[in-house]
């Protein structure tokens, strides 16, 4: 069987999820829209030391990192992309167009041309989704101009504990996607011509019961298994029962961020 044929498939398939799920994650993505503010804050220190240089975001779903570039820098060049056309498309037609600002579809796993051109490139809730976190971030820094600035956040693999507990307890699979290791991700990007500043911070989010919040995986694209890993319906009545009896009322789910700025050294 092709691996490299599987992982396109599954890479394929997510993008679809994303773009069908474009107006529900709209909605209800609370956690994504919180750290695209965070994403905004941490890069205000950096402005008035970068070169200048267009703008490239990096995975824009729906708009919110977007949307906060575009007030943030009002007279910058910036390229908005996403690997979901739709999602882009949805981007589009809420945020609009103008002659500063352009639309393209780009998976950065199949990057193969690097040319020193943006300033800045952001990139908000998708290094996760990479085939390789460190990898897409190290080809993302090799279209930096000298001096230019890579600001990207993710949640990172101390999400979802409470989640990971329950199935210890039970014996079950713990089939959440594999979040990166950011210590992993860090010693990586240093190898590069690059100088990282890093710090992590716990978002939590409250559900009615756990079922509700597999539930809100589903409805906003990212529940989709990227190591083919699935509960029985058995196992899921399991899972969700425990858990709930386990904390006796609403579900609080942590989600780990990691913020992460790669600036690149001057030549």
């Amino acid at each position: 069987m092709n691996t490299v044929t599987n992982k396109e498939s599954l890479s394929a398939d997510i993008i679809k999820n994303f773009g069908r799920s474009a107006r529900v994650y709209h909605q209800e993505a609370e956690i994504q829209k919180k750290v695209a503010n965070g994403l905004v804050s941490s890069l205000r220190p950096w402005k008035d030391i970068i070169p200048l240089g267009p703008v490239l975001e990096v995975g824009c779903g729906t708009g919110f990192l977007t949307e906060l570039m575009i007030s943030e820098f009002p007279t910058k060049d910036i390229v908005i992309t996403d690997a979901s056309e739709d999602m882009l498309n949805f981007t589009k037609e809420r945020l609009g167009e103008a002659s500063n600002r352009s639309y393209e579809v780009l998976n950065v796993n199949e990057i193969e041309e690097f040319e020193e051109k943006y300033s800045i490139i952001v990139c908000n809730f998708a290094a996760q989704w990479f085939s390789d976190t460190a990898m897409g971030l190290e080809k993302l820094s090799k279209l930096l101009l000298p001096g230019g600035l890579l600001l990207t956040a993710f949640p990172g693999n101390q999400s979802f504990m409470n989640w990971y507990e329950c199935c210890l307890e039970l014996g079950l699979p713990f089939t959440a996607n594999a979040l990166p290791d950011v210590e992993d991700v860090v010693i990586k990007l240093s190898l590069g011509p690059l100088q990282i500043d890093y710090y992590e911070n716990d978002l939590h989010q409250e559900f009615e019961s756990s079922l509700d919040f597999f539930k809100h995986l589903k409805s906003i694209g990212v529940s989709k298994s990227k190591t083919g890993k699935q509960l029985s319906s058995k196992q899921m009545k399991l899972l969700t029962k425990f858990w709930d009896e386990k904390t006796g009322n609403k579900v609080k789910v942590k989600w780990h961020i990691v913020y992460l700025a790669a600036k690149k050294d001057m030549q």
